[in-house]
């Protein structure tokens, strides 16, 4: 898939939520994975990313999310259909849940990032931005990077900020060291503005994997 070609998306579903060990994180198809702190709007961005109202479920409560969801999409690609698992993981960082659900969430999301022998091709971290690039999204990165796993950093809710505070926000972002190679992207999930330069990437990566 070139970078300019349109996306087709033909099908999308939900597959099955992932407590523990099973195939599915490993059967030879490539997994992109959403992840960020609670109430980032991670659920909005991957129902606009898959064209798909409602596909992954939105809720006023943060932490809903507790298993990892596996969403298979599927598009027409250059060689024909192409599928690839957009893969849910839960929020982190919600203050109202007990601390051993908080510990228990870190450690799931920990082992799936870690997984030895999984087919997961792409992370997309999502950070608000209002808050900026916090202490736990800093070591997420830091564990992918040691892991090799490619990531692409989504900056979401810019709608929330004004032109001289979304200028230094981009500017905090490229003085900073850790991030310096990887992928930005300034977005409105909501509003759906340059959400469809994300969909082109992510699409992009993951067909030159299927």
């Amino acid at each position: 898939m070139s970078s300019n070609e349109q996306i087709h998306i033909t099908e999308v579903k939900f597959i099955k939520g992932v407590v523990s060990e099973e195939a599915i994180l490993y059967d030879g198809i490539p997994q992109v994975a959403f992840i960020g702190r609670s109430n980032v709007g991670k659920s909005t961005l991957m129902n606009v990313l898959m064209e798909r109202k409602g596909m992954v479920k939105t809720g006023r409560t943060p932490g809903k999310t507790k298993e990892i969801n596996f969403f298979l999409v599927q598009w027409k690609g250059e060689s024909g259909i192409q599928e690839a698992y957009f893969v849910d993981l839960p929020g982190y960082g919600y203050a109202r849940v007990s601390k051993g659900m908080r510990e228990a969430l870190q450690q799931r999301i920990s082992w799936y990032l870690t997984h030895p022998v999984s087919d997961l091709t792409l992370v997309v971290l999502i950070i608000d931005a209002r808050r900026g690039l916090g202490e736990e999204d800093r070591a997420i990165i830091e564990t992918l990077r040691e892991r090799g796993k490619e990531v692409f950093l989504v900056v979401n809710k810019i709608d929330k900020l004004n032109q001289k505070e979304l200028y230094q926000m981009k500017k905090t972002l490229k003085e900073d060291t850790l991030i310096a190679d990887i992928p930005r992207y300034f977005i409105s999930a909501v509003k759906k503005k340059h959400t469809h330069l994300l969909q082109r990437d992510i699409f992009t990566k993951m067909s030159n994997v299927s």
